[in-house]
């Protein structure tokens, strides 16, 4: 629907319910409102308005007030506005398909209701309430009790009674709100009014408008929730307001976070897999200065890029950065894919991280589901199905795509790992009163925080026992590469044996590859644990008089100076009780050790 000659003004006062004060163009002039509502929220002195100039030169006032601007956003508080934009929608089969008929202002019992409509099987009689009260993106309806809203629900059922259809229709006139809600505190008559209609099969819908200066037309579903207390655990609708406004007051400073660029984004959320933040951050650090944008990453060499992901572990991340990159030059002209689809077709590239690029560095109102969105939403719900399960976590990310708030898709998945990594922690005791859901968290409620989420067992891990060889003459320590498939592939370690071998039995292996050891030492025993299994390590150092390529190049040895491994070689952390033996640092000690010398 639209309006035609449109002037804005401000709004000064409105001294009974029929008309204002507005100053426009400079001039105080006194005008007709359209909504006898209260709209206290919206209409106080300064707010800017839109108003309508009447086509009759003979009435006392010129103009009717239509509209409002609330937090930048338009509101429509014209009363005959929902029924107009409502008859133009429904005549397009907004609503119900196949309208064969629709007529107006009908009466039914000793109702008027303001559409009767018939389709190929269906007549319904349908109420249109207009909804201008919004707080914290939910719409509410009454904004003052209303005895005569309150008796056309009552006619709506008994309408379904005799055989009719019957449906009351709340159109939100304005965008942005996630969920509708009968205003309970104001009038709980017709809250539990709704409530007996739904029982009784009445049709409870609500959309949303897309409001302009001079038209609004009904373009979004909202969900409808008859009581957000009762049904917190069931339903996710309610959720964003308050996290937004949590988040808004506790975020953490992150480097990423405060500079939010497609590639420093995708970078981080790589790192920050399997990975606590304060620990990225120096890695992101050196990672950006190293390899600053996407063609830089896919020219880098493998064995620099892998020391610069030494003690992040996981390397397969890295490659598939590099890969990634590599298709990104190739394919997209360098330039990093806008939308979640096309990023799923990346190496290394899931659901998750799909979302969080594509959310937070474009703006794409989708979400990204990662081990802590689960537990909180699991918790939220006292959700006990196994949040593992594949299907599972599908069936989140769906919830979460009805109610992800479109104007902040990037802060509200944002808030939610947030949440789950500062205050609804994994392990130990949550720190309930600090969350913004408290009081609507079912877990909290049952005082079963920890209960969830819950898990299949875990597959026990295989434990491989091993003996590592720390073999060096007076400069050289003996090293090689891991096979490029498989376990820690590409990267480099001491030669090792499976099993734990005494001194007598190393002595005899040595002896046999062709060394000739002069001292045998035992280092401490050591244990590494993967995801899927776990490394028994016993050590021994073999001190030699020279490492000679002869004896080791049937095991593929490099014979490299410590200071060469530290730079240029990159090892596991697996493998970090033994290289502190020969003074080098993996990872960000590396990097720490490496800084304080400098100054």
């Amino acid at each position: 629907m639209k309006y035609e000659n449109i002037k804005e003004g401000i709004f000064i006062e409105r001294p009974n319910r029929f008309i204002a004060y507005v100053e426009i163009e400079g001039r105080q002039e006194k005008v007709h409102v359209k909504n006898t509502g209260r709209c206290k929220e919206l209409l106080y002195r300064g707010v800017r308005v839109y108003l309508e100039k009447s086509g009759n030169p003979e009435r006392k006032t010129a103009y009717d007030l239509i509209g409002v601007e609330k937090e930048g956003r338009m509101v429509n508080v014209d009363s005959a506005a929902p029924n107009k934009a409502a008859g133009e929608w429904l005549a397009s089969g907004g609503l119900f398909p196949g309208v064969k008929r629709i007529r107006p202002e009908c009466t039914y019992g000793n109702s008027r209701f303001d559409f009767y409509i018939e389709t190929q099987e269906r007549n319904i009689w349908l109420e249109v309430k207009g909804v201008t009260l919004e707080t914290e993106g939910a719409a509410l309806f009454p904004d003052a009790p209303s005895l005569r809203a309150l008796k056309h629900v009552e006619e709506l059922v008994q309408a379904k009674k005799n055989g009719y259809d019957a449906g009351i229709l709340f159109v939100v006139q304005m965008e942005g709100v996630r969920y509708f809600t009968p205003n309970r505190q104001t009038q709980p008559a017709f809250a539990l009014a709704l409530e007996k209609a739904e029982a009784a099969g009445v049709g409870l819908y609500a959309y949303g408008c897309h409001v302009t200066r001079d038209s609004m037309e009904i373009t979004y579903k909202i969900p409808v929730v008859l009581d957000p207390d009762k049904e917190a655990g069931d339903n996710l609708e309610a959720i964003a307001a308050p996290l937004l406004k949590w988040y808004d007051g506790n975020r953490r400073i992150l480097p990423w976070r405060e500079d939010p660029a497609p590639y420093r984004v995708w970078i981080s959320e790589i790192m920050l897999q399997q990975t606590r933040v304060e620990a990225v951050k120096p890695y992101f650090q050196r990672f950006m200065e190293s390899f600053p944008d996407i063609a830089s990453l896919a020219d880098a060499p493998e064995d620099r890029l892998l020391k610069l992901w030494e003690g992040l572990g996981y390397y397969n991340r890295a490659r598939n950065l590099k890969k990634a990159a590599g298709v990104i030059m190739a394919e997209h002209a360098g330039v990093m894919p806008s939308t979640a689809g096309e990023l799923l077709t990346l190496p290394g590239i899931g659901s998750y991280t799909a979302g969080a690029v594509a959310s937070i560095a474009y703006g794409e109102p989708v979400p990204a589901v990662d081990g802590n969105v689960l537990r909180v939403i699991a918790r939220y719900r006292a959700d006990d199905r196994d949040m593992l399960n594949a299907k599972v976590r599908k069936s989140v990310e769906e919830d979460l795509l009805a109610v992800i708030p479109r104007e902040r898709p990037g802060d509200f998945n944002q808030a939610l790992m947030e949440l789950g990594a500062t205050v609804c922690i994994p392990n130990g005791i949550p720190k309930c009163g600090e969350c913004p859901w408290e009081d609507r968290c079912q877990a909290h409620r049952l005082s079963a925080e920890t209960d969830f989420p819950q898990k299949s067992p875990k597959k026990e891990r295989t434990i491989e026992k091993r003996t590592i060889l720390v073999i060096q003459d007076d400069v050289r320590t003996a090293i090689r590469k891991r096979p490029e498939k498989g376990l820690l592939a590409g990267m480099y370690e001491f030669p090792s044996v499976e099993g734990h071998l005494s001194r007598e039995e190393v002595l005899a292996f040595l002896k046999e590859k062709g060394m000739h050891p002069l001292r045998i030492s035992r280092l401490p025993d050591s244990r590494h644990i993967f995801s899927h299994k776990e490394w028994d390590m016993v050590g021994y150092c073999i001190r030699v008089d020279e490492l000679e390529p002869v004896g080791g190049s049937k095991e593929g040895l490099l014979f490299v100076e410590p200071s060469r491994t530290e730079k240029e070689y990159p090892i596991p952390s697996a493998y970090a009780a033994y290289t502190d033996y020969l003074q080098i640092r993996l990872g960000n000690e590396k990097f720490e050790n490496s800084y304080q010398t400098a100054d």
